[in-house]
């Protein structure tokens, strides 16, 4: 099941946002923070944010959790969510209260697929659940958006246009492509890079020592732009094909990957020709927020330090990129070409 996440500060428009997506069929789950409220609301010392907001935010914590693993009739494709675990720390952090224990590693036992940030409508309006004045709102909208970016999510942001418009661009964004490799390489030293992700919630992904061979068949895979390739990870052989990329430093094109035997992979090397072997140490650094992205940070012997992004959408590549500062670097070729031509130049 696919989780997507709406938020923004208080009157961006989720509420009306989600509920069109309710008419239209699709499973929402409700904001955890206003249900408590109205039920606090009618207790004589009841537990509201402008009275004890550090236990508040210890019964919204659970209330998600509980509404997020609670069964979904017909346990649907797509599930919108109305805030996420994610916008409490924004709101822990904006009222200078300690963060509910174990919030992080929920989050990433979540699985969020995107965030889609609902800009600020203009005609802020306060309400008996929305006390929040307009400086306050402000502060928080901001807020939501560093907390989400430090997590690493794929973030897209959406515009103050009419409701139907809103919902047409969230449900566009929706839309997965499958088995795709989207990627996007850079030529940079390893060192600016782990400077920048220091600013970053990430996760090691630890350390793999690959070896790589491409095949071909008569020139006829390198003449359709595919690529027939065994990669041997810490001594697991990897059977890659990929599909032809349109061209430009992003790639993206359709990847299929399946695990063979060391036998398997013998056969291929006896049947087919060589067309590059490379080697290559990788980092890896997988975001708190999304662990479908990967930050590699690769060695390859006598080529040097390369940074590739790897991530399920074009969008959440440019946004890493951005992040770390590294657009200036980026390079057309792959590894397979850089090393062609390092073996063509390569003094016999």
């Amino acid at each position: 099941m696919e989780k997507y996440l709406l938020t923004g500060g208080p009157g961006t428009g989720k509420t009306t946002t989600l509920n069109e997506l309710v008419k239209l069929g699709h499973a929402v789950v409700p904001e955890s923070a206003r249900i408590i409220i109205t039920e606090e609301m009618g207790k004589p010392a009841g537990i509201l944010p402008w009275t004890d907001l550090q236990e508040f935010q210890k019964l919204v914590v659970a209330r998600q959790l509980r509404l997020e693993n609670e069964a979904i009739p017909g346990r649907p494709e797509k599930l919108f969510l109305d805030r996420s675990l994610v916008d409490n720390l924004a709101y822990a952090e904006v009222g200078n209260v300690m963060v509910p224990p174990g919030i992080y590693t929920a989050i990433e036992q979540a699985d969020y697929n995107r965030v889609f940030y609902l800009e600020q409508l203009s005609g802020y309006v306060q309400d008996k659940e929305r006390k929040e004045d307009s400086e306050l709102a402000e502060r928080i909208h901001k807020k939501l958006y560093d907390v989400y970016d430090r997590l690493g999510f794929d973030i897209v942001r959406i515009p103050p246009c009419g409701i139907e418009e809103r919902v047409e661009m969230i449900l566009a964004e929706t839309v997965q492509q499958k088995n795709r490799e989207i990627e996007k390489k850079y030529r940079v030293g390893h060192d600016l890079v782990r400077q920048a992700l220091k600013n970053y919630v990430v996760n090691s992904g630890g350390i793999d020592s690959e070896q790589n061979h491409l095949y071909d068949l008569c020139g006829i895979i390198k003449e359709l732009g595919c690529v027939f390739r065994v990669r041997r990870i810490n001594d697991q052989n990897i059977l890659t094909l990929k599909g032809p990329n349109g061209g430009g430093v992003m790639k993206n094109k359709v990847e299929y990957n399946l695990p063979i035997p060391e036998r398997a992979a013998t056969l291929i090397d006896c049947m087919f020709s060589k067309s590059v072997s490379y080697s290559k140490i990788r980092e890896k650094y997988l975001p708190a927020g999304d662990a479908r992205c990967t930050i590699c940070l690769d060695s390859l012997p006598q080529l040097g330090e390369f940074v590739e992004i790897e991530a399920a959408t074009e969008n959440h590549v440019r946004l890493w990129e951005h992040r770390l500062q590294i657009a200036q670097y980026a390079i057309e070729e792959s590894y397979p070409q850089l090393a062609g031509a390092e073996k063509q130049h390569k003094p016999r």
